[in-house]
């Protein structure tokens, strides 16, 4: 045996032991972690199960990955069992990571109530755009967006010459859903069925008042929107909107 072909042996040899080291470590920690914690088995969600998709297919795709957690953080009604879902389908998109609990998934064709979070006070109304306007597919459930609308009538405020005429309408809106809520009346679904039922990104659901409601849906049937991602806790924007008379000022 050669030089090189002892060296390289050695070599792959020290990177198995480095590797085994490495894993002991963080089992070690992961250990220490949960010392004195009850913990619990769970399922979670390995990557995005979009809405649609049967418990039965989710399985078989790896898209459920058993693991543990401290009893405290388990949900309420977090299955213990694939069997719980087989034949169900996914009310909702569940994202991943999250725990899968037994109320995101229903037999097919039956109702589902309380699946969005709307407040007290509050109604649900949906407005479907995509692409560029709709921040390009960034919007995720629990965002705040606004919403800014392009007109010609010289009915608005500040647009009395009637040219183009762009401005806030909305601040602040609470995204509640983003996408199609798609529930198949079959209980399995293909990688193209999964696909279509994430085509619906550009629909976004708000928790509005009825007075917004009546804004967000006079706005578009009668203007061009563009919705603006915010960060956390962003304080409302105060301009006086643009025309071509102060677009460059």
């Amino acid at each position: 045996m050669s030089r090189r072909t002892i060296a390289l042996v050695l070599a792959v040899a020290l990177a198995a032991l480095a590797t085994i080291a490495l894993i002991s470590y963080i089992r070690g920690l992961e250990d220490k972690a949960f010392q004195g914690t009850e913990t619990v088995e769970v399922f979670v969600a390995k990557q995005d199960i979009p809405a649609g998709v049967s418990g039965d297919t989710a399985s078989q795709q790896g898209l459920i990955l058993r693991t543990t957690v401290p009893a405290k953080v388990r949900p309420d009604g977090a299955i213990t069992s694939i069997e719980q879902i087989s034949g169900h389908l996914a009310a909702v998109q569940i994202y991943k990571d999250e725990i899968i609990v037994q109320q995101r998934f229903v037999l097919p064709g039956a109702a589902v109530k309380g699946v969005l979070p709307i407040p007290p006070g509050k109604q649900a109304v949906s407005i479907a755009i995509a692409g560029a306007p709709a921040v390009s597919g960034f919007v995720q459930p629990g965002d705040q967006v606004s919403l800014i609308v392009q007109t010609t009538s010289n009915l608005v405020p500040g647009n009395r010459k009637g040219g183009s005429f762009v401005h806030y309408v909305m601040q602040n809106l609470d995204v509640i859903a983003v996408g199609s809520r798609i529930v198949s009346t079959s209980t399995t679904a293909s990688n193209a069925q999964a696909q279509q039922a994430e085509q619906g990104a550009g629909v976004f659901t708000f928790a509005v008042t009825p007075a917004q409601a009546e804004q967000i849906i006079f706005a578009s049937l009668n203007t061009t929107m563009y919705f603006t991602l915010l960060p956390e806790k962003s304080p409302a924007a105060k301009t006086a909107g643009r025309t071509f008379a102060n677009l460059f000022s």
